[in-house]
């Protein structure tokens, strides 16, 4: 099943909202990327989820991928989207059947005062 086109397309297309992610390198690398917005909570756990107040967003790793993007490269990142700016805390992947390079990535949020 290709999950990009079927699944992620449509959904990042109607719900999905512009992001900056500035990078944590020293050029302060700027990506513009495609995000959905789950700032008012994530659901989280292994294998069930539980909502939360923890805010976060998702992003499709091709996208991240293509823009020439670790996930690595995350790491004490910030991003901007709707009118706010978040520290990305943390992140891990939430792979399709196909595998994680196929999937979303999860981003979990800070608020960030810099």
């Amino acid at each position: 099943m290709d999950y990009a086109s079927l699944l992620f397309a449509p959904a990042y297309s109607f719900f999905g909202s512009n992001a900056v992610l500035t990078l944590a390198d020293t050029a302060g690398t700027e990506v513009t990327i495609t995000v959905i917005d789950k700032t008012a909570g994530l659901p989280l756990g292994p294998n069930i989820e539980i909502g939360t107040v923890v805010p976060g967003a998702m992003l499709q790793a091709a996208d991240l991928t293509a823009a020439g993007v670790g996930r690595e490269d995350l790491d004490e990142a910030t991003i901007a989207f709707n009118g706010n700016t978040w520290r990305i805390a943390s992140h891990y992947p939430k792979p399709v059947p196909s595998g994680e390079a196929n999937g979303e990535i999860v981003l979990t949020l800070e608020a960030f005062n810099g």
